[in-house]
Formats: C-alpha cells, sequence, structure tokens
C-alpha cells in the first residue's frame, strides 16, 4: 500500500507550482524525496517522506470492500536562519494540498486529512516541520 501512498504525496506536491517554487531543485526536479534517505548533496528547503506510521485496515462505505488507513509524516527541512517564516510558509502549503483532498491514484479513490505542522527534531543549523497526512483508500 506504500507505493500508493509514496505516488499520491510525490504527485500532489510535485504538481503545485507555488510549492516547486518554495523549494529547492535536485537534478532538475523539485526537491521532494521519498526514498529512505535523502542524497547527501541535495540542497535545502526539501520535502521528505518515506515510509508508513499506520497501515491498518478501515471500514469501507461498500459492503465487501476492504480499505486501507495509512497514516505517514512528511518532513520539511530547511535551513536554521533565524526566522521561521520560510519554513512554515513550504509546511503550511504542503497541509494545505493534502487536507480534505480526494486523489486517484489508478483505481484507488483516496480521500485525506492533515494536520500539523509540528516542529520536528534536528541539530545542527537545520530546522524542520513535519505535517501528518492519513490517507483513507479503496483499491
Amino acid at each position: 500500500m506504500s507505493d500508493i501512498t509514496t505516488i499520491a504525496i510525490y504527485g500532489a506536491l510535485s504538481a503545485d507550482s507555488v510549492l516547486v517554487g518554495l523549494l529547492s531543485e535536485f537534478e532538475g526536479v523539485p526537491a521532494i524525496f521519498t526514498a529512505k534517505t535523502v542524497p547527501p548533496d541535495a540542497k535545502r528547503p526539501y520535502i521528505w517522506s518515506y515510509g508508513d506510521i499506520t497501515d491498518i485496515e478501515a471500514d469501507s462505505s461498500a459492503k465487501d470492500l476492504v480499505c486501507r488507513d495509512v497514516t505517514r509524516d512528511i518532513w520539511i527541512v530547511a535551513d536554521d536562519a533565524g526566522n521561521e517564516d520560510a519554513i512554515m510558509e513550504i509546511a503550511n502549503r504542503v497541509r494545505d494540498l493534502l487536507h480534505r483532498a480526494t486523489l486517484v491514484i489508478g483505481t484507488s479513490n483516496m480521500k485525506t486529512a492533515a494536520s500539523g505542522p509540528r516542529v520536528g527534531v534536528t541539530e545542527g543549523e537545520v530546522t524542520a516541520r513535519i505535517v501528518t497526512v492519513n490517507f483513507i483508500y479503496e483499491p
């Protein structure tokens, strides 16, 4: 199920020109990473999301149909310049794009609910915000 979630996250975020304009680029595309690790030469600000927090069976509106409820954190990472305005603009845009959205991936219809942004624990001259998104979808 996480592959569909990954596709949904990347598709929704990379399609938004406002968000793309706020991010760095990596190899000619917006710095939105969905692999286990972020490339060491990636420039900030970037977005990173990998792995589901939860993946459970959910109630379906249709009888005898198995649904999934997947929760995923989306990290927004930036240089800590002492001013939170830039990272909060990105984090709030991510939240707005994924809150109460309906996403269609193949034959799956997803409803979303986003919460946050909240502060992510970082070290050094880096700051982060986390937006948590629930994806409820039927295959």
